[in-house]
């Protein structure tokens, strides 16, 4: 009896090592987990793509100008827009991780946004995330220019 037991903690202290190591290293958050839900029925993956956000977002404009939104209106309100122009998808294209310490990361990425009728754009934009109980949220976010970041497009610019 003391063999099944031994298993099934290994097993879950295994577990638990590799779900600790995915929030450890936040570039595979977000190309492993964040990403994918642009990619494949965004609009369908929406309330997964919330729980990647704090409770409040800051985007910071081209400006100067800060906004802080609550993460379901600044999510779904542009979302909305983007459908009714006709967007799809989107393809993470490029990605430039900043590790600041151990609760803060910032992210660059570059985004290959298809739209109907076989048009493509590239987009791209800045984000910062902290941990936050244990998982990690974005807190932050702003559009950037894709050249002026070193942006091509292309599979990991």
């Amino acid at each position: 009896m003391k063999k099944p037991i031994c298993v099934l903690a290994l097993s879950w202290f295994s577990v638990c090592a590799s779900a600790d190591d995915v929030m450890a290293d936040p570039e595979a958050w977000y190309r492993g987990a964040y990403a994918p839900l642009w990619a494949v029925d965004p609009e369908g993956n929406a309330g997964k793509m919330l729980e990647f956000y704090a409770e409040v977002v800051e985007t910071h404009t081209a400006d100067g100008q800060i906004t802080r939104t609550d993460r379901g209106t600044w999510l779904r309100e542009p979302m909305r827009e983007w459908l009714a122009e006709g967007w799809l998808t989107s393809e993470l294209q490029g990605l430039q991780v900043d590790r600041i310490n151990e609760t803060t990361t910032s992210f660059k990425a570059s985004w290959l946004d298809r739209y109907e009728e076989s048009y493509e754009e590239l987009s791209c934009g800045w984000y910062l995330a902290d941990l936050v109980d244990g998982g990690w949220k974005f807190t932050a976010y702003a559009d950037i220019d894709c050249g002026a970041h070193g942006f091509r497009a292309g599979p990991d610019s």
